[in-house]
């Protein structure tokens, strides 16, 4: 796997980023006289700053989260589940279609969700915004989202820790940030409205924000700590190290792949009756409210969420079925995905417990046939109420004999022939 270089040391901003994050409102007090509102507001947007540079470090994180894939659901399923990267040019680090479901919710739902409820906490206590504190609070801010971004460069991209975390883990610390410092923020708020003295409320919250951030700090480099919130919600080293699926040597027996026309037909339906038998038919039917109501510019917005739900089931339902293709070793059958060129899974015929042919509406009108094999599901982590030790985290499970879908081929029997399964058929 093509990585970034490793930062020299110098470049780890560890204790030096936390530090200086912290100095900004404590220097901002001292060298240019800030009020109580500048010192919550910086604050306030630290939190908000910490969950969007986040976000674009979802793409390249390498790890696969543990106990959080659903192979069953039908709008994430098909990427979450993806194994391979899109290579990028030096020094940018590997894409991960895998990464693309939490991409989604994060940019499009945490991120703007932290971002309001953060600006919520500090308007509770009603702050007077004069021009000298605007001016004080976009200082400020800047500083604070410079920081932010150099030690996302320095420590995941620079540093190389994009190959230590999952989607997941890298929401870790965000998530934390708002819970800690939206406390501190909503504390300090209700205390300064209550006429404590204002060195009092600024003492309490850098200290509790100094200590928050270098317990997080300590917790993230000693392997033989983990807090409530890590046990819960797990962390980089409960993440799995992606394995590749095993291939046979040897060239494979037969190989066969559905048409392209095929597959992007199949796409399009299934987006389509995605968004008619899923919670997504509530869409549906606010847009023909609006449409009804005459009211088209409200119809625009449900419209375009209806769009985007089919468009990433539609390219979902493409990517586990179109983009693939079957090889049929001898005894062995793997899923190879062309476009990212990369093993996706495989079942030994061993292994194999049922198989059946079906035809759904696409095989009618193209003459195709779906085969189903079936094998074992139970392989992968186990679901628990906390997230296990790192040492009691289970493997990737690459090679696990799992169920398989053939779908929209013109002639399934070489495959359930060369894997010795064929008579599953017969029955």
């Amino acid at each position: 796997m093509r990585s970034a270089l490793p930062a020299p040391p110098a470049l780890r901003s560890g204790p030096l980023a936390v530090l200086a994050s912290n100095l900004v409102a404590p220097v901002g007090v001292l060298a240019f006289g800030w009020s109580t509102t500048v010192l919550l507001g910086v604050f306030v947007v630290d939190v908000i700053a910490g969950v969007w540079w986040a976000v674009p470090k979802v793409p390249f994180a390498a790890k696969r989260p543990n106990n959080a894939i659903d192979d069953d659901s039908r709008l994430f399923g098909p990427f979450q589940t993806k194994r391979g990267e899109i290579t990028l040019p030096d020094p940018i680090p590997p894409v991960y279609l895998r990464n693309l479901p939490t991409l989604l919710v994060v940019a499009c739902f945490l991120a703007p969700l932290e971002t309001v409820v953060a600006f919520t906490v500090f308007a509770l206590p009603d702050p007077t915004i004069t021009d000298a504190v605007a001016e004080q609070l976009l200082l400020g801010g800047l500083a604070v989202v410079a920081g932010r971004g150099y030690e996302t460069w320095a420590d995941y991209f620079r540093g190389g820790g994009f190959r230590d975390h999952s989607p997941r883990s890298v929401l870790l610390v965000p998530f934390m940030h708002l819970f800690a410092v939206g406390g501190l923020v909503f504390v300090a708020g209700g205390l300064a409205g209550s006429g404590v003295a204002g060195d009092a409320v600024l003492g309490l919250v850098v200290a509790g924000k100094l200590a928050f951030d270098l317990r997080t700090l300590q917790i993230e480099r000693d392997p033989d700590r983990r807090g409530w919130f890590y046990r819960f919600y797990g962390s980089a080293e409960t993440e799995i190290d992606p394995e590749p699926v095993a291939v046979p040597d040897g060239d494979p027996v037969v190989t066969v792949r559905p048409a392209r026309r095929v597959a992007v037909v199949d796409a399009a339906v299934r987006g389509l009756t995605y968004s008619l038998s899923s919670a997504v038919l509530v869409v549906w039917g606010i847009v023909i409210l609006f449409v009804g109501l005459g009211a088209w510019s409200l119809a625009v917005w449900p419209a375009l969420a209806l769009v985007a739900f089919v468009g990433v089931r539609a390219l979902g339902r493409y990517l586990a079925y179109g983009s693939v293709e079957y090889r049929a070793y001898d005894g062995v059958l793997v899923v190879y995905d062309r476009l990212l060129d990369e093993p996706q899974a495989r079942i030994e015929g061993t292994a194999v417990t049922d198989a059946s042919v079906a035809r759904d509406p696409v095989d009618r009108v193209f003459d195709t046939r779906t085969l189903d094999i079936g094998g074992d599901d139970d392989a992968g982590p186990d679901v628990g109420l906390t997230v296990p030790d790192p040492e009691e985290v289970n493997d990737d499970d690459a090679n696990a004999n799992r169920s398989l879908s053939v779908a929209h081929v013109s002639d399934p029997d070489p495959i359930v022939e060369a894997l010795g399964a064929a008579w599953h058929l017969e029955r």
